[in-house]
Formats: C-alpha cells, sequence, structure tokens
C-alpha cells in the first residue's frame, strides 16, 4: 500500500503549533494562529502517535499546506 505525505511548506515553524491534549474537548481555535474555526468548517486535524491533535483553519490550510479546503 502507498502512503501520501503531506508536508507544510517553507517557513513553517513546528514550534508554533499548539498541540490539544488527549484528553481535552477539542479547541474552536486553530493551532497555528488562533484563528476562530466554526461549527460547519472542515480544518485540517493531524494526531501525534501519543494522541495529541493540532488543527488549522482555511487560511493556514492554504498559506502553510498549499490545500484549498473551500
Amino acid at each position: 500500500m502507498a502512503h501520501a505525505s503531506l508536508l507544510p511548506r517553507q517557513g513553517f515553524d513546528w514550534n508554533h503549533v499548539t498541540w490539544g491534549r488527549p484528553d481535552s474537548p477539542r479547541s474552536a481555535l486553530c493551532s497555528y494562529c488562533s484563528a476562530g474555526i466554526g461549527e460547519r468548517d472542515v480544518p485540517l486535524i493531524l494526531f501525534k502517535m501519543d494522541g495529541h491533535v493540532a488543527q488549522f483553519c482555511d487560511d493556514c490550510i492554504s498559506k502553510w499546506w498549499g490545500c484549498d479546503s473551500r
């Protein structure tokens, strides 16, 4: 089975990402820029092996991940 890689664009700073705890409810904020994420939005969500979660708003998805979520 082939696996695809999703890598952020140059300039992305992993140290700037706020990771949510595995036992916490999901935040309503982007883990990178702290913009609000609405109930009907579809954020990019990344999980670490230990269960920590980061989510990215539409603007960060476009700017840092090169995807169009709209």
